[in-house]
């Protein structure tokens, strides 16, 4: 007759030997053992990845071990916690020092039949595209249509729980967001790292600095990227990272553009040849600047007052009156403002400004607005009263 051999027999040999040949890390090893004698796979498997998450405990490839003591008990364990520590597995070099995406590459094709697993799957594909975009011979095209495949999926994780569905979306527009970095245009990486900063603690950002960087850049010259609040806003505190740097320029030019301050030019003057250093096209900035400042002089005028004379927009906006109409008409086209121009008259009649994301001062003026509306709206309903006659 066959023996019987437990499979956790081996997992447990395999704790015993990193134990003897890492005594520092042995209390953590002896937990893992008494977890699995337990048959506590859940507490094992988060006890694993807090482990891994931890680059400090790396030692003589010990994640690499631990993964596979995991994967020898697979089927009763949750496939995206695997995913997770086949990629805190994948971020300590191997010996060549290259990020290594073996374990990676060994859970997709452990998971490829799962019906249970799609999120694991896309978490761990997205993962071992984001290694190997760096790689000189990259498929450009198969990363493109991988995020195409798997937009779906990501719509249908919404049984997951809230921060499985953080994890997955993190992964998936970090990998989005890397592509457009390399292969542009700026507004498809802008839109991509607004997602993936949505979905990802500041603390899990590994290069903030240079993400708060290229998120502005993308922000100020990306084609159609007007409503510059959400960065400045919305991503406030990743824009502190620039402060005391070289780029510190970058967070008062976002603060100025996004009000629509002309304040923000003077900066651009004074930045040019960093911003060009960059690839920044400065004159398509600057005609953002001034398209915003457009919008915000509309935005605080109140909705009956909003004909508004060339002169006005020449004064505020600080250009030559011959640029104002070319400015208004730039804005009505591009669908920032509606309304109409009349060039004889040099006004704008405008009926409409886009909405977007407002600063503390901005609401409070729109709240005293609303207030007066409402004033507004019962005198008339008290001048009605008294003129209907009753019957």
């Amino acid at each position: 007759a066959m023996s019987y051999r437990d499979p956790t027999a081996d997992a447990q040999e395999t704790l015993g030997a990193l134990s003897a040949s890492q005594p520092a890390h042995e209390e953590f090893y002896s937990a893992i053992s008494n977890l699995l004698t337990s048959k506590l796979y859940h507490q094992l498997t988060v006890a694993i990845l807090e482990f891994t998450s931890d680059k400090s405990n790396y030692t003589e490839n010990n994640f690499h071990t631990l993964f596979d003591v995991l994967t020898d008990i697979k089927s009763t364990l949750n496939p995206l916690i695997l995913a997770r520590i086949a990629w805190n597995v994948a971020q300590t070099s191997n010996s060549a020092g290259q990020v290594n995406g073996e374990a990676l590459t060994k859970l997709i094709a452990a998971l490829k039949d799962d019906t249970n697993a799609a999120h694991a799957k896309l978490y761990a594909e997205a993962k071992l595209y984001l290694i190997h975009m760096s790689d000189a011979d990259v498929d450009i095209e198969k990363i493109k249509s991988f995020l195409r495949d798997n937009s779906n999926t990501l719509k249908e994780l919404s049984s997951s729980t809230e921060s499985e569905i953080a994890v997955v979306h993190s992964a998936y527009y970090h990998t989005a967001m890397e592509l457009y970095k390399k292969v542009g245009p700026a507004e498809s990486f802008y839109k991509q790292a607004i997602q993936f900063l949505n979905y990802t603690p500041l603390a899990a950002v590994e290069d903030a600095n240079g993400l708060a960087r290229d998120l502005c850049l993308a922000a100020l010259v990306g084609k159609g990227v007007y409503n510059l609040g959400t960065v400045v806003y919305e991503n406030g505190e990743l824009l502190t990272c620039l402060q005391g740097g070289s780029d510190a320029y970058l967070v008062d030019l976002m603060k100025n553009a996004a009000v629509g301050d002309v304040a923000a030019v003077k900066t651009l003057e004074e930045h040019r040849g960093q911003l060009e250093a960059s690839g920044c096209d400065v004159k398509v900035i600057q005609e953002k600047i001034m398209l915003l400042a457009l919008v915000n002089m509309v935005f605080e005028k109140e909705s009956g007052e909003r004909t508004m004379k060339f002169s006005d927009i020449s004064e505020r906006l600080q250009v030559g009156a011959e640029q104002v109409e070319w400015i208004v008409m730039k804005a009505l086209s591009l669908g920032l403002i509606k309304g109409s121009m009349d060039q004889v008259d040099g006004v704008v009649d405008v009926t409409w400004v886009m909405p977007r994301v407002l600063d503390e001062s901005m609401m409070k003026s729109l709240a005293q607005r609303f207030g007066e509306w409402a004033v507004k709206v019962a005198d008339t309903k008290d001048f009605m009263g008294e003129r209907i006659p009753a019957f």
